[in-house]
């Protein structure tokens, strides 16, 4: 099976521990500024750091972290987080996948472009570009508030400079065509409309995992955030996933169930909004999954048993928690449709999700390094097993 992925494919720079109750952070934060500098929790960019404080960045972040802190780097965003996983869960055996982007030609660069290829993803789409490839450096306190917290600053580099123009045909010729974290790669991002209703006059399954949309949200904060240019471009989604707060801003809903009767009203075939510890809510018209109509799934106690069982030297946080999940539903839709299920499960699929996402916290970044292939399907699907029992689901 064929999947081609477009979206965002940044270099996360980890920073831990970083003392958000610090002197040197509070300088920069924006509870210290008059709602300008870093959200904890959140995110600022680049450069309206630099515009706060009037100084090179190098500099500021040097001063919250410390001169002789070496972040570690690794390989984050919301599109190739979720086509890794996928690859990571079903195997190059049974399924290609494809990498369109862009990047700079710089060290971060040649770095992600080298560690995308060793998943076994084809880089052929994903382009060189003058300017700077897009990274975000991730400070970590993972004692704030006794539940540890992340606070993100980040550069968009050439992300913004592909639009759906600069795709080839190839990109539609594929069974799957993966959306992720589009709003981090604004080209992309206005063109979506256009790129959804083009797959599916192809014959493509769509699907759409969203980010944060800090360019709307920075531009129009009184307004619903676009995802597509009109009502009708909607029923060109099969599946859709979002957190709560970005299903809010999207629909101007107040509720995730007043979000999922949006977005079904609207036309998408499924939707599922996650909600941190908060139970999973589900959406589907029986179009393309067998079910139909709403549903909840509890997040993994198993998980949780796991995470407390940690011991203090490991660093394990919830970057790419989102990401994973939503690989965690992709692989498990496309292997049921790759066993021959003419409609796959909804419930099955959100469950390999939910320990996907789950399995992301007990360890430090978004990307899980294998020893061995299939290492991290192994322990899945021993998860999976013990989520099975705790909500007494016959799904696979």
């Amino acid at each position: 099976m064929k999947i081609n992925g477009i979206g965002s494919a940044l270099v996360d720079n980890l920073y831990s521990p970083v003392d958000f109750n610090s002197q040197e952070y509070r300088n920069w934060s924006a509870e210290n500024n008059n709602g300008r500098g870093i959200i904890t929790g959140g995110l600022i960019f680049k450069e309206d750091l630099e515009k706060l404080g009037g100084k090179p960045y190098r500099d500021i972040i040097e001063e919250m972290t410390g001169k002789n802190s070496t972040p570690k780097k690794n390989v984050g965003g919301p599109s190739i987080v979720t086509l890794i996983h996928v690859m990571q869960m079903l195997g190059k055996e049974k399924i290609s996948i494809r990498y369109f982007g862009t990047r700079g030609d710089d060290e971060n660069g040649r770095y992600l472009a080298e560690k995308i290829n060793s998943f076994s993803i084809d880089t052929s789409g994903y382009l060189v570009r003058e300017g700077q490839t897009p990274f975000t450096d991730v400070l970590i306190d993972p004692g704030y508030n006794q539940v540890g917290e992340r606070s993100f600053i980040t550069s968009p580099g050439t992300a913004g400079t592909m639009t759906g123009k600069d795709l080839p045909l190839s990109f539609f010729d594929a069974d799957v065509l993966v959306f992720g974290g589009t709003a981090l790669t604004t080209g992309i991002h206005d063109d979506l409309s256009m790129l959804l209703e083009r797959g599916h006059m192809s014959g493509c399954r769509t699907f759409v995992n969203t980010v944060y949309d800090f360019r709307n949200e920075k531009l129009h904060p009184d307004r619903c955030w676009t995802l597509v240019k009109t009502d009708r471009y909607y029923r060109m989604i099969d599946l859709l996933i979002t957190d709560n707060e970005e299903a809010l801003r999207i629909s101007g809903q107040i509720s995730k169930e007043d979000a999922l009767d949006f977005f079904s009203s609207k036309g998408v075939g499924s939707v599922i909004i996650t909600h941190g510890p908060q139970d999973v809510a589900c959406v589907s018209n029986g179009t393309f999954f067998m079910e139909k109509g709403t549903c909840t799934m509890p997040v993994s106690r198993a998980v949780d048993e796991e995470r407390r069982k940690l011991p203090p030297d490991i660093m394990a946080d919830t970057t790419g928690c989102g990401d994973n999940f939503a690989g965690g539903v992709y692989a498990s839709v496309i292997q049921q449709m790759e066993n021959g299920r003419n409609k796959p499960s909804l419930k099955q699929a959100v469950s390999w999700g939910i320990v996907s996402g789950g399995f992301t916290s007990l360890y430090e970044e978004g990307v899980y390094y294998e020893k061995t292939p299939g290492e991290k399907r192994g322990k899945i699907e021993q998860l999976l097993a013990v989520f099975k029992k705790q909500t007494g689901e016959n799904f696979g």
